[in-house]
């Protein structure tokens, strides 16, 4: 039974390539919940044991979402973002912290909650250039090209040059509809 359900696993796991990278977690886990069933004294015991295992996981696929950092980055900006929530906690007027935290975020691959930051650090400053920046790009991910577009203008505006080369590159099709906005804003 063990081993056909492997060989099911890893039909299933053939069709995506980072399916292929976690096989060994998700076999690992598989396996010790079919152990779990077949050995133990009370379901909730067993509850336990595989919520514990799950957690731990999770924990494991997390390095998937940028796998271009190190373990130790990883961590680091883990600990900065938790520094910068304490301090958030005692001043939440301060859109420096906001921003930064969104960086962090950021680095990490969350780019949502790099985003709520963004917005965040615009709300209680709304001339937050590399605010605006940041966010813009953050966007450009998710493919919200015309208000990526639009924060990366206002960021130049603000007086990010960079911003420029980006918006005259990505941005040729929403050029004009930015430009009549920002008149019609200002």
């Amino acid at each position: 039974m063990l081993i056909i359900s492997k060989v099911y696993l890893v039909t299933i796991c053939s069709c995506n390539r980072k399916c292929k990278l976690r096989h060994s977690v998700i076999m690992r886990l598989f396996l010790f919940v079919i152990f779990m069933f077949l050995v133990g004294d009370s379901y909730a015991q067993k509850k336990a044991v595989i919520d514990s295992a799950i957690d731990s996981v999770d924990v494991k696929i997390e390095k998937y979402y940028n796998t271009g950092i190190s373990d130790s980055l990883r961590n680091h900006l883990k600990a900065q973002i938790e520094h910068i929530n304490k301090y958030i906690t005692k001043d939440s007027s301060n859109p420096k912290a906001f921003l930064q935290r969104g960086i962090y975020y950021s680095q990490l691959g969350f780019q949502v909650k790099a985003i709520a930051d963004y917005d965040k650090s615009l709300q209680l400053d709304s001339n937050e250039s590399v605010a605006y920046f940041n966010r813009g790009l953050a966007k450009a991910r998710f493919r919200y090209s015309y208000d990526a577009c639009y924060d990366i203008k206002k960021a130049h505006n603000l007086g990010i040059d960079a911003a420029e080369n980006i918006y005259k590159s990505y941005c040729k099709l929403y050029h004009s509809q930015i430009e009549k906005s920002l008149l019609n804003s200002n």
